[in-house]
């Protein structure tokens, strides 16, 4: 088809994300597009998969333009605000049951009142249980060290996010207030108890002291929070139509 995959075709526009772009950037691959295009629109591809046209008149693909984040949708699951019991931490898996990728935006935790408090969440590939006591193989997901505890039982705002879960991942957490004794993190005694929607679940597992991972464990305790994310499309990456 013109000597060029249709798959490595359409990668690369997914790259430029237009063919005005794809000709400036890569004039040595542009130079075997035109057969290949006349070979896709002979077949009526563009047409089947509703292709637009730039302002040169060449198709362009679907989507919003570069560099704008593509979101299917923002979800949220919480545990409880129900606390019985407070110490600086938590740990806890969570898991990406849904069929689509999930990107955490942010937190909300269970803290007393007091002054501003600067709060570390750390992950871990598969589950915390059995790894909270050792800062081996955690790595920081971020720090707020602008928090402001709204009172127990009230949810307190985190600002920390960015981090993706894939479909069937395991990811441990660690919530640590790390300024304690600024104020303590509300938690519940009981569990594991695993809370859940359609997308992500929560297993919760430790209560933790002071300071991170050296502090005094105790289990089981449930995490009273919520986690906020963004639900994140699948995107066509490339396909084969020979060559």
């Amino acid at each position: 088809m013109g000597g060029v995959e249709a798959g490595s075709l359409l990668t690369g526009l997914r790259y430029f994300n237009s063919l005005a772009a794809f000709r400036k950037e890569d004039p040595i691959m542009w130079g075997r597009v035109p057969a290949t295009f006349a070979a896709l629109f002979a077949a009526g591809l563009f047409a089947a998969v509703g292709f637009a046209s730039d302002e040169d008149g060449v198709p362009t693909p679907p989507g919003p333009p570069g560099g704008t984040e593509q979101v299917a949708g923002t979800g949220s699951l919480t545990t409880l605000f129900a606390s019985n019991n407070q110490f600086a931490g938590n740990t806890f898996d969570v898991e990406n049951i849904g069929a689509l990728p999930i990107t955490i935006s942010s937190f909300d935790v269970n803290c007393t009142t007091g002054s501003t408090t600067t709060f570390t969440i750390y992950w871990r590939t598969g589950t915390a249980l059995g790894f909270e006591s050792a800062a081996a193989g955690w790595n920081v997901m971020g720090v707020d060290s602008n928090v402001t505890c709204n009172g127990t039982n009230i949810p307190t705002p985190v600002a920390i996010g960015g981090f993706t879960i894939n479909p069937g991942e395991v990811i441990g957490m660690y919530v640590d207030l790390t300024s304690y004794p600024s104020a303590s993190l509300a938690y519940t005694n009981g569990g594991p108890t695993t809370f859940m929607n359609s997308e992500i679940s929560v297993t919760t597992l430790h209560g933790k002291g002071n300071p991170a991972f050296t502090g005094a464990n105790f289990f089981p305790r449930q995490w009273n929070g919520t986690i906020f994310y963004d639900i994140v499309p699948v995107e066509l990456e490339s396909f084969s139509a020979g060559e």
